[in-house]
């Protein structure tokens, strides 16, 4: 995420339920936050938008068995566009962004890394 509110995401999962749908996406889009009620936490929110996809890929998670997905034929690619909501974390080292994936109920967190 840029100063001028532009974006790049490199293989980025989807948030919440289009987790499990297993795509992964790259692409450039922008950033702004919002202090509209459109997250699951109090406060301040990230909403990260690709408008333009570049690239796709599937994600091969270790626990699903053979079959269970079906082939890689019959399912839905990653959307041409995509809007995350970002949580915001206060911690030792700073701000951290992050989004609950699969279950958001369960509170399974994806936090997010600036590319080194």
């Amino acid at each position: 995420m840029r100063k001028d509110g532009t974006a790049v995401v490199k293989l980025l999962d989807g948030q919440e339920f289009d987790f499990d749908d297993q795509w992964r996406m790259s692409g450039t889009g922008t950033w702004a936050l919002t202090d509209r009620d459109i997250g699951w936490g109090d406060g301040q929110h990230v909403s990260l938008s690709v408008t333009r996809r570049t690239a796709s890929a599937w994600r091969e998670d270790e626990d699903t068995e053979d079959g269970a997905m079906g082939t890689a034929d019959i399912r839905e690619p990653a959307p041409d566009t995509y809007t995350w909501t970002l949580e915001l974390e206060r911690g030792d080292k700073g701000l951290a962004l992050y989004f609950f994936f699969s279950d958001p109920d369960s509170r399974s967190t994806y936090y997010l890394e600036k590319e080194r």
